[in-house]
């Protein structure tokens, strides 16, 4: 594979660390999950026109038979990849208007499997590109016998996002930064990028860290992380253990898709 690099320098200060962090994604009132969906996502390769079905499996981990009611809405991912459902309020990428999920109200008792339907239509006119939403499952609290003021009734969700590229989009994406930051109240290196295309892609690769002497301390596994048609967010990687005062080299390589590597070499320096 060919690769373009890029060079940057940033200097950090132990105490003034950018707070870089990830929220889980929440509805209107949660309690326990309590039920699981297989896959976790959907990618689909359908032409404008065309349909494709698919299933998703829900399993329920409870002790007792639970409802669960499943809708379709659209959401989108912060600067910093904290994912919004946004019900639906219209995006640019939506693929909302294309699903049509059966049944999307049903009941599944204790160890139970139930499969629920999914029917992909992309209109023939659609432009080239990468689309997505999401089907959401949630459950809907068991009201019988239960007077408001005597319990408290919580709902738990899944989201399973579905992913449609249609035509032959080219994958167009590019390396921003690569900094020091916070994950989950943990140091790791935030990793930037754009996606200047028209699909989403995801991102793998590494990061070597290099101490002042050229000895390799780090080789850090980027995750595996979606980066949304035009638009620019953060992928965070763990450190093991904070750094400690000095100057150190970062390389990163990242494949998105592309024939050609993604490369960033970045300096930095953690002051005392």
């Amino acid at each position: 594979m060919r690769t373009r690099r890029k060079a940057l320098k940033v200097i950090v200060g132990g105490s003034a660390l950018p707070v870089l962090f990830v929220l889980a994604a929440a509805g209107p009132s949660w309690g326990q999950v309590n039920f699981g969906i297989s896959p976790i996502r959907a990618e689909h390769k359908i032409n404008p026109g065309e349909s494709r079905t698919d299933v998703f499996m829900i399993r329920n981990n409870s002790a007792g038979p639970i409802r669960i009611k499943a809708y379709i809405e659209n959401w989108i991912l912060s600067a910093d990849g904290t994912p919004s459902f946004i019900g639906t309020k219209a995006t640019t990428y939506s693929s909302m208007d294309w699903i049509i999920v059966n049944p999307v109200d049903f009941r599944v008792m204790p160890d139970e499997i139930k499969s629920v339907r999914y029917t992909v239509t992309v209109p023939p006119d659609t432009p080239p590109g990468g689309y997505h939403s999401a089907i959401s499952f949630e459950t809907v609290p068991d009201t019988a016998g239960v007077k408001a003021a005597a319990k408290m009734l919580f709902s738990g969700k899944i989201a399973a996002a579905i992913y449609v590229v249609t035509g032959d989009p080219a994958v167009k994406g590019d390396l921003l930064d690569l900094k020091l930051g916070i994950k989950d109240n943990a140091p790791a290196l935030a990793l930037t990028l754009a996606d200047t295309g028209k699909v989403h892609f995801r991102v793998k690769g590494t990061i070597r860290v290099y101490n002042a002497s050229g000895e390799k301390i780090l080789d850090l596994t980027i995750p595996d992380e979606v980066v949304l048609p035009e638009s620019q967010r953060s992928v965070f990687c763990p450190l093991p253990h904070p750094l400690e005062p000095g100057t150190y080299k970062a390389v990163c390589e990242v494949d998105i898709g592309r024939p050609e590597l993604l490369e960033m070499e970045k300096t930095i320096e953690v002051a005392k």
